[in-house]
């Protein structure tokens, strides 16, 4: 049981560290989608309740980096990556797969 708590802690961690990663992967796959949209899927993908706001600043701060557009949609802003951010999640990926094989032993 005790094993189990500090798995999912370790994973809530995890999910909420690469949250960055995350957001420019989803806008990469699924194209323009707002705040919300990235709290539903981190929710449904994760299992993992992340606050708005570290969404919203993980967002604001992306787009100040010129990772992300920001764009008004009717009543909601939504955000799509910009190629300076497509290049960035290429190089988070490569550097993720050392850690990865790393960890695994590779």
């Amino acid at each position: 049981m005790q094993e189990n708590i500090v798995l999912r802690k370790g994973h809530n961690s995890l999910v909420k560290r690469f949250v960055d990663a995350i957001i420019l992967r989803e806008l990469k796959k699924n194209g323009p989608l707002s705040g919300y949209d990235i709290i539903y899927f981190i929710n449904q993908k994760f299992y993992v309740m992340i606050s708005p706001g570290k969404v919203y600043s993980a967002l604001y701060a992306l787009e100040r980096k010129g990772l992300i557009r920001g764009t008004f949609d009717s009543k909601k802003r939504t955000y799509t990556i910009t190629e300076q951010g497509a290049k960035a999640l290429e190089e988070i990926a490569k550097e993720s797969e050392a850690i990865l094989c790393y960890l695994t032993g590779l």
